[in-house]
């Protein structure tokens, strides 16, 4: 039981380098702007002249953003691992 929860719980986070509540405060921060987002696109689906770019540019922004994240955690499993990626 014990290993199930660290891998639910614990193994991710300190993948990123971030506490439990570190991680899941930049989680919330990503679903908030998603929730946004999705009403900007609905409002754009009725009224095509609003919200042009507004999701566009802000998913962009947030892939970059998770890129970066996600680059980082696979650089601390390889650390962790023992291995180095000469960046095949």
């Amino acid at each position: 039981m014990s290993s199930q929860f660290s891998r639910l719980f614990r193994d991710h986070p300190r993948e990123v380098s971030e506490t439990y509540l570190q991680h899941m405060a930049a989680s919330s921060r990503f679903g908030f702007k998603l929730i946004r987002l999705a009403a900007c696109a609905f409002a754009h689906a009725i009224v095509p002249g609003v919200h042009k770019s507004t999701v566009s540019d802000a998913i962009r922004g947030m892939a970059r953003d998770m890129g970066g994240r996600a680059e980082e955690a696979r650089e601390c499993r390889m650390r962790n691992a023992g291995v180095w990626d000469v960046g095949l």
